[in-house]
C-alpha cells in the first residue's frame, strides 16, 4: 500500500471524479477533494461510506477563477485534475462556454502546483475525443492510439455550430496547452494524461433525478428504463472503473512521465446492451427495449488500448459494465423517487 500520500481529487462529486476518489481511498491513499458544494461533499460521503474519515474536502468556487487552487494543493503529493466542463446542447458560446473553462482550469491547476513542492505529478483527465477525428466518416475503419490527435483546429473550434466538435475541440486544446506549459515552465512535478472514450458504469455520485446523469449513462438508462427507446448507436466505450484504476496507474508508473494513456475496452453498441440485459434480467423484459438486430459495422472506428494493459491496465467485460451499470441505475432510480 502506498505510504498515505495525499492526492487532491477536482471534480470529486462527478461521476468520474468519484469514482477516482473511491478508488484512491482503496489503494491507500488519502484524498482531499475540490468542490463546489459542502453539501454535495456531505452527500458524497453518505453514498459511499467507505470514504468516511478517509476524505477531506476543499471549497472551490469556481475553477477559472485567478489563483483558484492555491490553498486546494497545499501539502498535496499528486494531483488528478477530473474537472472539466462536458456538456455540447444548446451551446451559444464556444469560447466563453467550453474553449476557456477547459484551458483555465487546466493551467490554473498546473500554477498552483508550482507553489507546493511535495507535488510529484499532475495526471490530468483528458479524453478520446482530444485523440479520435470525430469529423471523419465513422466507419473509416481508422484505429487510433495515444499518438494521435484530432485535427480540428483553434479557429474551427470557435467557428463551428457543432457543440460536439466544440467540446472536443476544448479537451484537445486544454491538453496541448497542459503540455506546452510543463515543457517551456520546467516544473519540478511532471504532468500525464488519461484519454478515455465513451465512459459508462455504475453512478455513486450525487444526483438530484436520472437526467442529471452524465451523458453516457443517460444513453444506457434510456434502454432500461421503460421508455422503450432504442437508438442505433456505436461508439467505443470504458467503465467508469476502468478509468479511476488508470488514475492509480497514472500516479504510480515511472513510464507516464509527461505520458499519455488511451483507456478503451471495446465496442459499446445499443443492440448489444439490450440483448445482454434482457439475457440476463427476464424479469426486466418489459422495461428493456427490445434489440432491433442492427449489425455490428466493423468499420467503426476503434481504439487501441495495448498501451495502459502493458501498464498493467485490467479491464471489466462490456457484459459486466452493461450488468453493473443497470443495477445501479434501476437502485438509483428507487432512491431518487423515494426522495420525491
Amino acid at each position: 500500500m502506498p505510504n498515505q500520500s495525499l492526492v487532491l481529487v477536482t471534480g470529486v462529486t462527478g461521476f468520474i471524479g468519484s469514482h477516482v476518489a473511491v478508488t484512491l481511498v482503496n489503494n491507500g491513499y488519502r484524498v482531499r477533494g475540490a468542490v463546489r458544494s459542502m453539501e454535495k461533499a456531505e452527500e458524497l460521503v453518505g453514498l459511499n461510506p467507505e470514504l468516511k474519515d478517509k476524505v477531506e474536502f476543499v471549497f472551490v468556487k469556481d475553477i477559472v477563477a485567478p489563483n483558484a487552487f492555491k490553498d486546494a494543493v497545499q501539502g498535496c503529493d499528486y494531483i488528478c485534475h477530473v474537472a472539466s466542463p462536458f456538456f455540447y446542447e444548446n451551446v451559444t458560446d464556444n469560447k466563453t462556454q467550453l474553449l476557456d473553462p477547459a484551458h483555465k482550469g487546466t493551467i490554473n491547476i498546473l500554477e498552483a502546483s508550482l507553489n507546493e513542492p511535495k507535488v510529484k505529478r499532475v495526471v490530468i483527465t483528458s479524453s478520446f475525443v482530444a485523440i479520435g477525428d470525430f469529423m471523419k466518416d465513422p466507419y473509416s475503419g481508422s484505429t487510433y492510439t495515444e499518438k494521435d490527435w484530432n485535427p480540428i483546429s483553434y479557429e474551427e473550434a470557435l467557428e463551428t455550430k457543432n457543440g460536439f466538435a466544440a467540446y472536443c475541440a476544448s479537451k484537445k486544446f486544454a491538453e496541448i496547452a497542459a503540455r506546452n506549459f510543463v515543457k517551456e515552465r520546467q516544473p519540478h512535478y511532471d504532468m500525464c494524461t488519461v484519454n478515455p472514450s465513451l465512459v459508462i458504469g455504475p453512478p455513486i455520485h450525487p444526483m438530484k433525478t436520472m437526467e442529471s446523469l452524465n451523458a453516457s449513462n443517460r444513453l444506457l438508462w434510456s434502454l432500461i428504463n421503460g421508455s422503450k427507446a432504442q437508438p442505433s448507436f456505436q461508439h467505443v466505450q470504458v467503465d467508469v472503473r476502468d478509468i479511476a484504476n488508470a488514475h492509480v496507474v497514472a500516479i504510480e508508473k515511472p513510464e507516464m512521465s509527461n505520458g499519455r494513456m488511451l483507456v478503451s475496452k471495446g465496442p459499446f453498441i445499443t443492440n448489444d446492451v439490450c440483448k445482454i440485459l434482457r439475457e440476463e434480467f427476464p424479469e426486466m423484459k418489459d422495461v428493456i427495449s427490445e434489440p432491433t438486430d442492427v449489425p455490428f459495422n466493423d468499420k467503426h472506428y476503434k481504439s487501441d488500448n495495448s498501451y495502459s494493459i502493458s501498464l498493467g491496465l485490467q479491464y471489466y467485460s462490456e457484459k459486466q459494465t452493461y450488468i453493473d451499470t443497470a443495477l445501479k441505475l434501476w437502485e438509483r432510480a428507487k432512491q431518487l423517487a423515494l426522495v420525491r
